[in-house]
């Protein structure tokens, strides 16, 4: 039998494709946003009692938001849960000199809100799904590698 995928549990024959980062589809799992003055703001709920009990001594609602700089605003946005992270990168990137320092700063990103259950992983593309693959940068154990394709 072939090897289970860990995001929807169905079968993937893509070889090392599944292990390149860059290649994952990010979904939006935290639906409590809005966008305040062109920049995304994500809202929470206070669940902590002593937090809720300190509020109401004080006689203010306890506010837990987090607001997006400019970047982090347009990656949000960007995930729709059918571009790649590399393809994100592409339409992020002005700039061809700086363009694997932008995508470090992208995956450093989405490692950041994955792991704040803020989005999850819908799939892996395959590379020949992704439109120009110039030297696609392969991630491994958080380091960039490039790879001749």
């Amino acid at each position: 039998m072939g090897k289970k995928n860990r995001f929807n549990d169905i079968e993937y024959k893509q070889g090392k494709d599944e292990y390149n980062f860059v290649l994952y589809v990010p979904e939006i799992t935290h639906n409590d946003w809005h966008i305040v003055d062109g920049k995304v703001l994500l809202n929470f709920k206070i669940n902590n009692p002593i937090t809720k009990f300190v509020g109401y001594i004080l006689k203010k609602e306890p506010k837990k938001d987090m607001l997006f700089d400019n970047m982090c605003t347009s990656v949000w946005l960007l995930i729709d849960g059918e571009r790649s992270i590399y393809e994100i990168a592409k339409i992020q990137n002005h700039n061809k000199e700086e363009f694997k320092e932008d995508l470090r700063r992208l995956i450093e990103f989405i490692k950041y809100i994955s792991k704040q259950g803020w989005i999850k992983y819908k799939s892996v593309k395959k590379r020949e799904e992704i439109n120009s693959l110039d030297g696609l940068n392969y991630v491994r154990s958080g380091k960039l590698k490039n790879i001749d394709i």
